[in-house]
């Protein structure tokens, strides 16, 4: 490599895991690094950032780049849900690295970028929870974070609404659905009366609702009505949250990609993608449905080449595609997200 030619560092950090890249200005991935999860508002910040040094460090050793040489860094972060957060953050990762051009956005941000060509867009990104994005041209955007109700927070939620959905078939307010006999199963009780007094004892924890999308989405693919509208309804209501942010963002003409990540979007069935779809194009005819393909992690590389290039050339996204396909940074649709 040249001497002139320039080098970011690309940084995911969520609960579950944190990932660094570190790639040149052609979009050429040359090394990359994990470490453990962590949020810095829960964990701890020395906690945090030293997940974040383990997978810098491990992404500069197989690159063969010093961090000397490094451009710029640009990491999305889990919890950076408030303005103070973020100048918390960049402050702290100039300090723990010698560069000052650092970039920290909440990571729905780099998983929105990791889906499109553009610097602009939109994401739902659903996995344990829910959050929703919306970024203009100019750099404008709104994070939904905690304004997300309860009633839509991910797998959490659907899990939830699968328990609810078999007591009101019980109770006459549902049709009969096969989710009955085989949330009893996984619940290993014979009523319904017993799995209602365990949801009113709290014996239902999160763990069970995390589990329960993957049992919806069991009795959907064997055409169980309820579980279908199960999952129809939670498309089209969580699709107002990108609509109305596009709204507030004056996009609603535009021709914007709405990416859809996480977990949750992994579901094998058609249903709730077009439930998703059918709501967004009542309102944004010209938007884009569009599946996540690469991890997050691209996306904060991105974010960081957005950086060095008014325009990114289609050169460098072609790179980073081999990149993606020789590092293992393509969603697989049997992964968590984080």
């Amino acid at each position: 490599m040249e001497d002139s030619v320039k080098y970011v560092i690309g940084i995911d950090q969520g609960a579950s895991k944190t990932h660094a890249i570190v790639s040149d200005e052609y979009g050429i991935v040359l090394g990359m690094g994990k470490s453990y999860g962590a949020c810095h508002s829960s964990d701890g910040m020395t906690h945090a950032i030293t997940a974040v040094k383990e997978a810098v460090d491990q992404a500069l050793e197989q690159s063969g780049i010093s961090i000397q040489e490094i451009e710029l860094i640009a990491a999305g972060m889990t919890g950076v849900d408030w303005d103070f957060e973020e100048a918390l953050l960049t402050k702290v990762l100039r300090e723990a690295f010698p560069t000052e051009k650092v970039i920290v956005v909440n990571d729905c941000i780099i998983a929105m970028r990791a889906g499109t060509r553009r610097s602009y867009g939109c994401v739902l990104c659903a996995g344990s929870g829910l959050n929703c994005a919306v970024r203009n041209e100019n750099g404008d955007q709104i994070i939904y974070g905690f304004y997300i109700d309860d009633e839509f927070q991910g797998g959490y939620s659907l899990g939830k609404k699968t328990i609810r959905a078999v007591i009101d078939s019980h109770i006459g307010l549902k049709g009969e659905t096969k989710l009955t006999r085989m949330i009893l199963d996984y619940f290993n009780v014979d009523t319904v009366d017993e799995l209602l007094y365990r949801k009113m004892t709290n014996a239902v924890t999160s763990k069970d609702y995390l589990y329960l999308p993957i049992i919806l989405e069991e009795a959907a693919a064997q055409n169980d009505s309820v579980a279908l509208n199960v999952l129809a309804d939670y498309g089209k209501n969580i699709a107002m949250y990108a609509v109305r942010g596009m709204e507030k963002l004056s996009m609603l003409n535009m021709g914007v990609d709405i990416i859809l990540s996480g977990s949750i979007f992994k579901c094998k069935l058609p249903i709730l993608r077009e439930a998703v779809s059918l709501e967004v194009h009542k309102y944004a005819i010209n938007a884009k449905i569009v599946d996540a393909v690469y991890e997050p992690i691209v996306g904060a590389a991105l974010l960081g080449l957005d950086s060095l290039n008014k325009v990114i050339p289609e050169e460098v996204y072609d790179n980073l595609e081999k990149s993606a396909d020789k590092f293992k940074i393509k969603r697989m649709s049997d992964e968590e997200e984080g």
